[in-house]
């Protein structure tokens, strides 16, 4: 007895006839998409997606901050091997996360420069999220093709099947730990007073007639796991190369490999870090009158 095989054009529903003999049978066949991607119109974080006719996403609007931009989060529908290609537009980027039933990803996350990845055990759902990469964000109308398929190899873009799944905003998660023991005054005449007004914010003011030289007073430390960090502040006291009030941070590697130092004025970032005790140090050394307010932010991106 003879095999028969069908070949997919185009997604869409049809149905085959067969015939043996007397016997007819009709088989309906539904031809997928090879792009396993669901996604549909969204709005946040200034940025706008809605669907062109051929499928593609259209962004407009200029998102609210670096790091910020818009998500969809649906059910996995493949195992095994995946490959992810599509155009981008200047100034965002896009990116995969694949998601336990808890909503934690596992594993890497896949981007135009990890393109190429197995599924992890585990995995229940993916976040596709298109993110603003630019420190001062600007205004954007572009289209977006992005395609996940199954296999190593990119082809032509093709329509999803689901293009009707909205989205919402999202921005990266600040993993920044929150320092503790405030308030507190650091040097004298009368000194530097460090509050929290707000979670994650802090506001030194006061004055002093010598340099505060506080380098290890404001120290906090969270486990992070390998992967490309950046230290980021909307709100740098002076600027990111200033040495009057910053941040400076040392890594302690799990694999034992020797402490280093990781971040610090003109240097916060973006850089790989190995999985490991990361260390970070709020420094004030200013002289004389200050009011300054500062949010720092750590951000996993890659």
């Amino acid at each position: 007895m003879g095999a028969l095989s069908i070949t997919g054009i185009k997604p869409g529903s049809t149905s085959l006839k067969l015939t043996a003999g007397k016997i007819t049978k009709t088989v309906p066949i539904t031809v997928l998409s090879r792009n396993l991607l669901s996604y549909g119109p969204a709005e946040g974080n200034g940025l706008t997606a809605t669907v062109n006719t051929d499928g593609s996403l259209h962004v407009t609007g200029t998102a609210t901050g670096q790091w910020r931009g818009l998500s969809w989060t649906f059910p996995c529908p493949v195992q095994g091997t995946v490959k992810l290609s599509g155009t981008s537009i200047a100034g965002l980027s896009f990116n995969i996360k694949c998601l336990d039933a808890k909503g934690q990803q596992l594993g890497d996350q896949m981007n135009l420069g990890n393109s190429v990845m197995a599924i992890p055990a585990g995995t229940v759902s993916l976040f596709l999220n298109v993110i603003s990469t630019e420190a001062t964000p600007t205004a954007k109308v572009g289209d977006l093709r992005i395609q996940l398929e199954s296999g190593t190899t990119a082809h032509d873009w093709m329509r999803p099947d689901n293009t009707s799944l909205r989205g919402g905003g999202y921005e990266l998660a600040n993993l920044y730990p929150r320092v503790t023991g405030l308030p507190k005054t650091l040097g004298t005449d009368p000194g530097v007073m460090v509050t929290e007004p707000s979670p994650g914010t802090y506001r030194f003011k006061g004055s002093t007639t010598q340099k505060v030289d506080s380098w290890d007073s404001l120290t906090c430390s969270v486990h992070v796991d390998a992967g490309t960090y950046t230290l980021d502040a909307s709100d740098w006291p002076y600027d990111s190369s200033s040495w009057l009030i910053g941040i400076q941070s040392t890594l302690t590697p799990d694999d034992g490999s020797g402490q280093t130092i990781v971040f610090g004025p003109r240097g916060y970032g973006p850089r790989p870090l190995k999985a490991g005790t990361l260390r970070l140090n709020i420094f004030v050394n200013t002289t004389g009158e200050v009011d300054k307010t500062f949010t720092p932010r750590l951000y996993k991106i890659d």
